[in-house]
């Protein structure tokens, strides 16, 4: 089980749910431009644990549309459990099938995924939220109030933190600055 605590925030009000929004759309395009900044001729070479840029945005879009379908079947009642064995089996297929994928392509898809996450998120039903959907990542049951933020912020920040790991190099000076 990921024994990281999520501080999850109560999505009440449009206000609310508009607030997630916006952070879900300011790491989405983080993540985008660093990953823009790798050179064009590295975009489908292995480089963050074993995913090519390309192989990640794909992961990154497809895993929008399924949580989305996921989350609409939680509200019908229906939460089937994912196993850990299966989530990483599919997450390593993914790997290797859009590790090719044409990145502008997937770049528009974002692109349109974020319009169809955000209107989903909006139309919501209220009574939906307390809803229970599992959450293989977390290897929990969360509330789909709470999956909303594991899903479609949380997740892109974990990838978020991966990328910049490789990709946002930046110099910090010493602290004693007679130090070379």
């Amino acid at each position: 089980m990921n024994e990281t605590k999520r501080n999850y925030r109560y999505l009440d009000s449009e206000d609310d749910r508009r607030a997630l929004i916006a952070e879900f759309a300011q790491t989405r395009q983080e993540l985008i431009r660093l990953v823009r900044t790798v050179p064009q001729d590295k975009w489908y070479e292995p480089r963050y644990h074993g995913w090519s840029p390309a192989a990640l945005l794909g992961h990154l879009q497809l895993m929008d549309t399924l949580s989305r379908w996921y989350l609409q079947l939680a509200v019908m009642g229906i939460a089937p459990r994912v196993s850990r064995g299966a989530r990483d089996g599919f997450n390593d297929l993914i790997a290797r099938v859009f590790r090719q994928r044409v990145m502008e392509t997937t770049l528009r898809g974002l692109e349109q995924g974020e319009k169809t996450v955000t209107d989903f998120i909006l139309r919501l039903p209220m009574d939906a939220f307390s809803k229970m959907v599992y959450a293989p990542e977390r290897d929990s049951y969360l509330t789909v109030e709470q999956a909303l933020q594991e899903f479609f912020l949380m997740h892109w920040q974990d990838h978020l933190a991966t990328v910049r790991k490789v990709d946002d190099m930046h110099y910090e000076p010493p602290f004693n600055s007679s130090v070379v």
